[in-house]
């Protein structure tokens, strides 16, 4: 140790963790010298006295037991000098360290758990193992049992300790449950520890996170921990600014600029849907805070107590070591299977409890409500609802987000806006997932197809996106129809495309005009299509999907009404909360049946019936988006009920032009045929559009089968077979010029 002595004069800044660790370890060698010198001399002396030693346990050796005292670290003022110096070496070069931009971890540690220097001792003691093989054989030696290669709290308390106060304060905070100092070691594995009868013998080390730390190593968790987010200083750089809810982050900036500083803790707890900004709202405070955010998804985390448990204190734990605020999300999923049938899941409850231990901010993520289950006397708990954008935040959001990648209108904008009950961070996906579409839709022009508009790019991703239950209750129908597919008098198509308008200007009326302050519901369109089957009451419906770039949804009525009374109310409204999300448009077919005219009250079930013809009513006027009721008898719809419905239109029965027009467009182009008498067909035979899309189909199979095209003789014994299905007279007299093909 003598050459030592000349390199306390060479002081400069640590460049590595380790560099710092060596140094440390030359003092604990000192140290080491001065117990091996102790022992060697105790033993020496024990032989001198007893040649057999070893061999039994003597009197003599029981009496001096009994009156030695607990081992301290006793130098002699010679090596107290040495350690001086070379600890004023080490304290020189850390300080010189703080001016450089990396900080040591020994540094981090003082800080985040305020360590004095009988902790920085211990710590060294446990790490140094980690740094030189030679400390597992010393130690060993040390207890005098080659097979005991391992730190235990007898041999740490004997190489830290110079006092007895010093050894009663280790010896309480390496064993109390509650002491930061117990959380940074973990018992040994693999070693039977029911030999072990005494705390002081029992094996210790280091948690391997604080291994890796101390030695400056990039640590990565797997696990349960795998899930784990850091968002450090430099995230924060690139972190974008607040578009919507501004105040709520104003308010929580106020509160924490006033907030009592005799508080120790501040549990700031964030409700609202996945995407709504809880995260980005806790990024934006650590960014202020200047500090880094760590993110943990409890949905995640073990069921069991103690590896829960465990878990939690892995989080805390990093949260100190990086100088980080903790982020607990998806608290809400805080109950396991087995508890919900048991009522015994107590892991909230053992959240709370770890972080009654904890100083400073703690953030809770949840989509329900939180309430903590024990009491916090010396923390504040905060209850914030982060709420979904209103119609012009929305329409701000989804301008600012397309404006760099597309030339996007503001009605497409406001139509987005108005069908979509996004949060932000679904918006944000829904444009990313837009630019990925728009990549394979630029293949297209390999194959001579037009690419999709952005509108229509937004839409399919924003419906992607869009994880609504209404297939449970109601059939998604695909549309390919366009308005010119559409063959109805000129007035009806006019009141089709009027109620198109609506919701396509919708934002501009109720918003920028100011008519949601005058209509505070009933902002959505009501519709009722009324007609004999085929007259195209659901190809209207088709239509305008297609032209909304919407989801048309048929529901089904098996589905929704119920004999047991409520359960019909229960139905409608749950397809009218899942249709919400995504502004999808609900089709009623043969909505009288359900909705017929009100029935004189005779008895509970015609009560509760004409209490769900209200329900209905009530839940069309709140729905934001488009209903359409379809019947083929108008005359059974109660007058009430058909009174508060916006648009009620008619489907009269085709004119014979008309069915020469459906006759015609019937027909595809690749259709093989014969002269056609299209004429002779519209005149004769009076049949709605559905009809003549039977009769032309099944012409279609006739032809084929008899390997020919379709001609007079296959549409003839096809609009046989329609009115024999549909139950209608049909005489050979009719046919005229066709009647050779009468098979009566």
């Amino acid at each position: 140790m003598d050459n030592i002595l000349h390199l306390t004069s060479m002081v400069d800044a640590y460049e590595h963790p380790k560099d710092y660790l060596l140094d440390e370890l030359i003092i604990l060698d000192v140290i080491l010298e001065y117990e091996i010198q102790r022992m060697l001399y105790t033993e020496e002396e024990a032989a001198s006295a007893d040649t057999f030693r070893g061999m039994y346990f003597s009197v003599s050796e029981a009496k001096a037991l009994l009156d030695r005292d607990e081992p301290i670290l006793q130098l002699t003022s010679e090596q107290e000098l040495l350690l001086h110096q070379l600890r004023t070496r080490i304290d020189a070069r850390l300080q010189k360290s703080k001016q450089e931009p990396i900080q040591l971890p020994i540094e981090s540690l003082k800080i985040g758990f305020r360590l004095n220097e009988l902790d920085i001792r211990l710590l060294i003691v446990a790490i140094a193992p980690h740094v030189n093989r030679k400390y597992l054989k010393l130690y060993a030696y040390l207890q005098d049992d080659m097979t005991s290669q391992h730190l235990t709290l007898d041999l740490m308390l004997r190489l830290c300790c110079t006092t007895l106060d010093e050894r009663k304060y280790a010896y309480e905070i390496m064993t109390s449950p509650n002491s930061y100092m117990k959380g940074f070691f973990t018992s040994y594995p693999n070693i039977n520890d029911l030999k072990h009868f005494s705390l002081l013998t029992e094996p210790i080390r280091l948690e391997a996170r604080l291994i890796y730390f101390f030695l400056g190593i990039e640590w990565r968790y797997d696990g349960a921990l795998a899930s784990l987010k850091h968002y450090s200083s430099a995230d924060h750089k690139e972190l974008p600014p607040l578009l919507v809810n501004e105040d709520i982050h104003t308010h929580m900036l106020t509160y924490m600029t006033d907030k009592d500083s005799r508080m120790s803790s501040l549990i700031w707890v964030l409700q609202g849907p996945t995407g709504s900004g809880k995260t980005f709202h806790a990024r934006h405070i650590s960014k202020l805070l200047n500090r880094s955010l760590l993110e943990f998804d409890l949905s995640n985390a073990p069921e069991e107590q103690y590896a829960f448990g465990q878990v939690i204190d892995q989080v805390l734990l990093e949260a100190s070591l990086t100088d980080a605020i903790p982020a607990f999300d998806r608290i809400h999923t805080l109950q396991s299977t087995q508890g919900i049938t048991t009522g015994h899941d107590k892991r909230k409850q053992w959240l709370f409890e770890k972080l009654l231990d904890w100083t400073g901010i703690v953030f809770l993520f949840s989509e329900e409500p939180v309430k903590s289950t024990i009491r916090m006397p010396d923390t504040t708990w905060l209850n914030i609802v982060i709420p979904l954008p209103d119609l012009e935040q929305s329409q701000k959001l989804w301008e600012q987000l397309t404006q760099k990648q597309w030339l996007v209108t503001a009605n497409e904008v406001s139509q987005l806006a108005g069908k979509f009950r996004f949060t932000p961070g679904q918006m944000i996906t829904t444009v990313e997932e837009a630019r990925k579409l728009e990549k394979w839709e630029d293949s297209a022009a390999f194959i001579h197809q037009s690419a999709a508009s952005p509108s229509k790019l937004l839409h399919q991703s924003a419906y992607q996106l869009t994880n609504h239950q209404l297939q449970n209750k109601a059939t998604k129908v695909e549309s390919k129809f366009r308005w010119e597919d559409l063959i109805l008098p000129n007035d009806t198509l006019q009141l089709l495309r009027q109620a198109c308008n609506r919701i396509k200007h919708r934002h501009t009326v109720m918003h920028h005009w100011g008519f949601d302050r005058v209509l505070p519901y009933g902002r959505g369109i009501s519709m009722m299509f009324t007609g004999p089957p085929g007259t195209g009451k659901t190809m209207s419906a088709l239509v305008m999907a297609k032209e909304m770039e919407a989801e048309l949804y048929r529901v089904d009525l098996s589905r929704v009404v119920s004999k047991y009374i409520g359960e019909t109310e229960k139905n409608l409204s749950e397809i009218f909360d899942q249709a919400r999300l995504s502004g999808a448009i609900l089709f009623f077919d043969e909505a009288d049946a359900l909705f017929g005219k009100r029935s004189e009250v005779k008895d509970a079930h015609d009560k509760y019936a004409n209490m769900e013809t209200s329900f209905l009513l009530q839940k069309m006027e709140e729905y934001d988006g488009l209903t359409i009721l379809a019947t083929n008898f108008a005359q059974n719809m109660d007058d009430a009920f058909t009174r508060r419905i916006q648009f009620i239109i008619k489907y009269p029965f085709p004119s014979a032009e008309q069915r020469e027009q459906l006759w015609r467009s019937a027909i595809p182009s690749q259709v093989p045929t014969e002269e056609i008498d299209y004429a002779f067909l519209s005149q004769t035979f009076e049949l709605a559009g559905g009809s003549i899309k039977n009769v032309i189909l099944t012409a279609a199979y006739l032809a084929v089968s008899e390997g020919t095209s379709v001609a007079m003789k296959h549409m003839i014994e096809s609009v046989i077979q329609e009115y024999k299905k549909t139950g209608k007279l049909l005489l050979k007299d009719r046919l005229g010029p066709y009647a050779e093909y009468w098979k009566g």
